[in-house]
């Protein structure tokens, strides 16, 4: 109905339209607009004001839909649900877009109405109007910017998108300003963190705001991660209790054989004894050496003790009378305070020294030598073994004897 309205009105308005056409060729605004000092004074109140920015892109646009809405609200004939705003024509007079301030312009606009059933436009109506206006040239206030929240809390390892706090960002201008986002989010680390947006025009008008990020590692990651060290914590402490326990049953079996060695030492002394009373003669091993003893041998235990079969070796088979040098394991370092050579390689008629024995070396046969000692079960023995190392203990060195 409105388009037909428009249609029917247009021939009573026919010839205004023209009055007005040549009217607008010499037009002399009915307003006046002047400066005075510092104020702006306008005759003729009725004339409509217009805003329009310094940084608006097309002005004339603004202009005209903003003349073409106030011509709407005081002329029933023009029905902006039947005009197409956009495709509608304006020729103005008096606006310089360049100059600040409050200019008074004459504006001449021919409409387009838009077909009802077509959705289009049609362009030439032959429907036009003049509008004295005031329009007033503002310089751009700074950006539009606002978060969502001024405070947010993220999950530890979540990714960081600083823009997806942000609720708009605007410029008057029309051009979206340029954002900044200053301060670093680590979102592998518990903490606080702040971070500021700016916004800025093409002018260099500026806009802040601030965000205070808490991140924080989610609880049920908290309990999965304090499960996994208490099952860590249980595991190793039952590592170490079945360490201890193979300790303590090491101990006790190494004590064990300790005694049966030195139970078999004294019976093996036993029988010695016994056989010497017997025939009157020494008892000997398969080497053919004479297991005696001497007064001078400053260690006690005879022969069921390792460094008194050494120390009497040494004595009996390389006539060297060793001082008295403790428990076997440092006989090596106190060689070497005595001045004794020592080294790793083995050599005949050295003494090798073994974290916890000692032993007399009488041949040596490539990796293998021949040991002759004391404290073995019990009692004097002969053996080959390996250069570097006897059953259940290391080679510290060999001491070599003069």
């Amino acid at each position: 109905m409105q388009n037909k309205n428009l249609k029917q009105k247009r021939l009573g308005i026919a010839f205004a339209s023209l009055a007005a056409a040549a009217m607008f060729a010499a037009a002399v605004p009915a307003t006046q607009v002047f400066a005075s000092g510092d104020e702006t004074a306008i005759q003729a109140a009725d004339l409509p004001l217009i805003e329009v920015s310094m940084q608006d892109a097309a002005p004339l646009e603004t202009i005209k839909k903003r003349i073409i809405e106030l011509k709407s609200e005081t002329d029933d004939s023009v029905d902006l649900n039947s005009i197409d705003i956009n495709a509608s024509q304006i020729e103005i007079q008096g606006f310089d877009r360049s100059k600040t301030g409050i200019q008074s312009v004459t504006a001449r606009v021919s409409l387009t109405e838009t077909d009802e059933e077509t959705d289009s436009s049609v362009k030439s109506v032959g429907y036009s109007f003049i509008q004295d206006a005031t329009v007033q040239m503002v310089k751009s206030t700074a950006p539009q910017l606002k978060l969502k929240a001024d405070k947010v809390t993220v999950n530890n390892s979540d990714a960081w998108n600083a823009s997806s706090y942000i609720s708009y960002i605007n410029d008057d201008s029309g051009i979206l300003p340029a954002l900044i986002v200053e301060g670093n989010v680590d979102m592998e680390t518990d903490g606080d963190y702040n971070v500021t947006y700016t916004a800025i025009d093409i002018e260099g008008n500026k806009t802040t705001a601030k965000l205070k990020v808490s991140v924080r590692t989610p609880e049920e990651v908290i309990r999965a991660r304090e499960e996994a060290e208490r099952i860590a914590a249980e595991e190793a402490a039952a590592e170490a209790a079945r360490l201890e326990q193979e300790r303590l049953e090491k101990e006790e079996a190494e004590r064990r054989a300790a005694e049966e060695a030195a139970e078999l030492e004294r019976l093996a002394q036993l029988e010695a004894a016994a056989q010497t009373a017997e025939t009157g003669e020494t008892y000997t091993e398969g080497s053919g050496y004479q297991v005696t003893g001497s007064s001078d041998n400053p260690y006690y235990g005879g022969w069921s003790n390792c460094v008194y079969g050494a120390w009497q070796l040494a004595h009996d088979l390389s006539g060297v009378n060793l001082p008295s040098w403790g428990y076997a394991g440092t006989w090596l370092y106190s060689a070497q305070a005595s001045g004794y050579a020592t080294g790793s390689a083995p050599a005949a008629g050295s003494i090798a020294v073994y974290s916890g024995h000692v032993a007399y070396v009488s041949a040596v046969n490539g990796d293998q030598v021949y040991i002759m000692e004391g404290g073995y079960n019990g009692g004097y023995n002969e053996r080959w073994v390996n250069k570097d190392y006897i059953y259940g203990q290391s080679l510290v060195g060999y001491i070599y004897l003069p």
